[in-house]
């Protein structure tokens, strides 16, 4: 527990413009935690976190809107870009047929579409691509 919620603002704020900002942004908090109306709290905090964008940062940009609707907030969202996974572990075709036998069809395509999009033999990429489209003519059959 804070003793002057105030101060605690007033601290956060030299760091702030000091640009200590994990400091800052660590004084912010503990005033908001304890009093979720402060507004200059959530403003400068809004500053700090609107550099990089912690998932923290959607959560004051609401919290803004609650305490003041007809505030307006220049920001914009940073989508996350897309994971690529670049070193993929392939399993080997035995292992997949296997699968297809006891009924992994599922797990066995996503299998064979990450040998056809990683492997690195041509050869095992030609059968995956045949076992593949054999699954698939099953499936179209049924």
């Amino acid at each position: 527990m804070i003793s002057n919620i105030h101060t605690t603002y007033l601290k956060g704020e030299k760091a702030f413009n000091n640009k200590k900002f994990t400091e800052a942004k660590k004084h912010l908090i503990s005033v908001i935690e304890h009093d979720t109306n402060y507004y200059a709290a959530y403003l400068l905090l809004f500053e700090i976190l609107n550099k990089s964008q912690p998932p923290l940062f959607k959560e004051v940009v609401k919290e803004l809107k609650r305490i003041n609707p007809e505030i307006v907030l220049d920001y914009k969202i940073v989508s996350k870009p897309k994971k690529i996974r670049k070193n993929t572990a392939l399993v080997t075709i035995s292992y997949i047929k296997l699968m297809i036998q006891q009924g992994k069809t599922v797990q066995a395509k996503r299998n064979l579409n990450a040998i056809v999009n990683h492997g690195k033999s041509k050869k095992q990429i030609l059968e995956a691509k045949k076992i593949l489209q054999n699954l698939n003519q099953k499936k179209d059959q049924k």
